[in-house]
Formats: C-alpha cells, sequence, structure tokens
C-alpha cells in the first residue's frame, strides 16, 4: 500500500511540475509584479491642482494620464468633505469640489500645515487610498 501511495504522489508531483512548466507561470509572476511596479510609477503623472476657492469649499481640477477611467469616491478630513464623487474618462481631466464645514480651523491648521485631507481614489478598478498634509 505505501508503494502506491508513494507512486500516486510522484505521478501527482511531475504532474503539478508540468503543468507549471507549460503555464510559465514564473513569467506570469514577473509581468504582474512590473505591472504594479509600472503603476507606482505612472501616478506621478497624476496632477491635481486647484482652480478655484472661497471660503466655504475648494475646486480642484484631476488630470487623468491613463487610458482607463479614474474616480474620487470620497474626501475626507478634519474640516473638509467631497461635495460628491466623480469619475474623469481616460486622457482628460475632472473637477471635484471640497466643502470647507468650519473655514476658519480650517485655514488656520492648513496654515500650520496640520490639516489632513484622505483621498479615496480608483483608477480602473485599483482603488486606493491617500493622505495628504495640507
Amino acid at each position: 500500500m505505501d508503494a502506491v501511495k508513494l507512486s500516486a504522489t510522484l505521478i501527482a508531483i511531475a504532474f503539478l511540475i508540468a503543468f507549471v512548466v507549460l503555464l510559465n507561470v514564473k513569467a506570469m509572476v514577473i509581468s504582474s509584479v512590473n505591472q504594479v511596479f509600472q503603476l507606482k510609477d505612472s501616478l506621478n503623472q497624476v496632477k491635481i491642482r486647484s482652480i478655484s476657492s472661497t471660503e466655504h469649499n475648494i475646486t480642484l481640477s484631476l488630470s487623468n494620464p491613463f487610458n482607463v477611467s479614474m474616480y474620487v469616491y470620497n474626501v475626507t478630513g478634519q474640516y473638509v468633505y467631497l461635495k460628491s464623487p466623480i469619475h474623469v474618462p481616460p486622457m482628460s481631466q475632472g473637477n471635484f469640489t471640497l466643502v470647507i464645514t468650519n473655514p476658519k480651523m480650517f485655514y488656520e491648521l492648513a496654515q500650520a500645515r496640520q490639516e489632513n485631507i484622505t483621498l479615496y481614489l480608483g483608477i480602473g478598478t485599483f482603488n486606493f487610498t491617500q493622505e495628504v498634509n495640507v
């Protein structure tokens, strides 16, 4: 009985090795890792800039350099929130507005560089969070 178990185990290992070789798993893993690094490098091309502001809101422009859509799902901070989520089509720009709930405290913290704002963004099907200190 032990010989049968050993033979079955060896055959299973041989099939597993053949499967890995045929699928070229190593190349697929390397390709996937490279895509993640390329995405990280290309995030530097995303530009967010202020286009207008009042005492109670700030409108920002988001430049999408990718061939997939970008989304701003939410923006939170101690004294700000996102007026409404936006969808930015590929290779275009979109605007989003931050509402300031307490202008006096917001600008006071911003002057001291202590206002932290968290951005909830999406690129295609990849979502991430980025904290920004204003």
